[in-house]
């Protein structure tokens, strides 16, 4: 995780924590004046008669001193820099509109409507509410690192998971065959390499080539060998011609098939000596019994497909 991203996580975390404390003050605030304003209506609507305001319909001025002394009376009861009486009037007296941190509520009387203008200043942001949003910022910068180290820890599970399942799976073997000094070599190990002479390489090419290009082909010992592929066996010994390997006469690849087969096996033997599962794959089979069940035996490479061998110097 980057320092951008952590920095943004960071961000979110104190946002959202100051941003759900201050809605749940506020509304906790609110809800604490309501009721405080509830109870105050309640003392000063039995306290009215008591009071002596003035009356616009009797002429009477009423006795303001004795009403700013009952509010500074209240006030002190009330003993709260957030809540204040300001005015306690009969309707026709308070002309001019309220400001915004003022509160108007109006008390039924025999001589007509009372209303009391309350004083409102709602504080968000006292000590104890910074201390809070410190505590806030604090734990999100340990989530943040929290969540940081849990991403860079799952990042190393995930990089050694795949670094151990390259290690477990192991790579495809590849059957290298260099015409240009005619060995075969693996992929697994390609330093080590075994040649082969010219009839065997040229119908071991022959006869990859051949199975790869027709699935599911009988090859049997009792027959003459397919012209295709003894086409294929000339095409791989003309270049071996070209590479100056040889001037002699091309062979005749249907004599002694089971001789040149078995030059293929033992070399194949040797090079796949570290890999012997991989063996089926490349080796033509061998023909077990005789008569009858030697016929039903085929030395084609049934599974071989395109990719299993590369070829050098083609």
């Amino acid at each position: 995780m980057s320092k951008y991203k952590q920095l943004l996580v960071l961000l979110c975390l104190f946002l959202t924590l100051s941003s759900v404390f201050y809605i749940s003050v506020i509304q906790k605030s609110q809800q604490v004046t309501k009721q405080k304003i509830t109870q105050i209506e309640r003392q000063i609507a039995l306290d009215l008669p008591l009071l002596d305001l003035s009356n616009e319909l009797l002429k009477h001025s009423g006795n303001k001193d004795a009403v700013n002394s009952y509010i500074k009376t209240l006030n002190s009861y009330i003993n709260s820099n957030d809540l204040k009486v300001v005015t306690i009037a009969p309707k026709g007296e308070i002309l001019a509109p309220v400001n915004l941190h003022q509160i108007t509520r109006s008390l039924s009387t025999n001589n007509g409507p009372v209303l009391v203008v309350f004083n409102v200043q709602q504080t968000h942001f006292t000590v104890s509410h910074l201390i809070y949003y410190f505590i806030f910022l604090v734990l999100s910068v340990l989530i943040s690192f929290w969540v940081k180290f849990a991403f860079i820890r799952q990042s190393n599970k995930q990089s050694n998971n795949a670094q151990h399942q390259s290690i477990t799976e192991p790579t495809p073997l590849i059957l290298i065959v260099d015409l240009n000094d005619k060995t075969l070599s693996s992929s697994c190990n390609a330093e080590q390499k075994v040649g082969l002479a010219n009839k065997p390489l040229c119908f071991y090419l022959a006869l990859v080539e051949y199975c790869t290009n027709n699935d599911d082909v009988a090859l049997s010992h009792n027959k003459d060998v397919p012209e295709e592929l003894l086409e294929l066996a000339n095409k791989y010994f003309y270049r071996l011609v070209e590479l100056g390997h040889t001037v002699r006469k091309r062979p005749n690849f249907n004599n002694s098939l089971e001789k040149t087969l078995s030059e293929i096996r033992a070399a194949l033997d040797e090079v796949l000596s570290e890999c012997p599962e991989e063996k089926e794959l490349y080796y033509p089979p061998k023909a077990f019994g005789e008569g009858s069940r030697s016929r039903l035996h085929s030395y084609g490479l049934a599974n071989i497909k395109k990719g299993n061998i590369e070829i050098k110097g083609k």
